[in-house]
């Protein structure tokens, strides 16, 4: 009898550590969205940032603080494919 209590003790206590205890952390960029539905991500370390809006077709367009872009889209198969 002794086991089967332990056993939900144990899970319990495990459950409750991969909540409380996070994996990684990345605190250091942050994002927010304008009224027009663009988000505009920063990382406050590097300086670094990223604008992605939607076009009219439901396509994600984002473009780097480098010049770079990419465009991503929800194929068939509900797959998000970036290019």
């Amino acid at each position: 009898m002794k086991k089967l209590t332990l056993i939900p003790i144990a899970f319990t206590t495990f459950f409750l550590m991969q909540i409380a205890l996070p994996t990684q952390s990345v605190a250091q960029i942050t994002c927010s969205t304008d009224i027009f539905g663009n988000t505009r991500c920063v990382d406050r370390d590097s300086g670094n940032s990223s604008t992605t809006s939607t076009d009219i077709f439901g396509n994600d367009n984002t473009t780097f603080s480098d010049g770079s872009t990419m465009q991503c889209r929800t194929d068939i198969f509900g797959n998000y494919v970036c290019n």
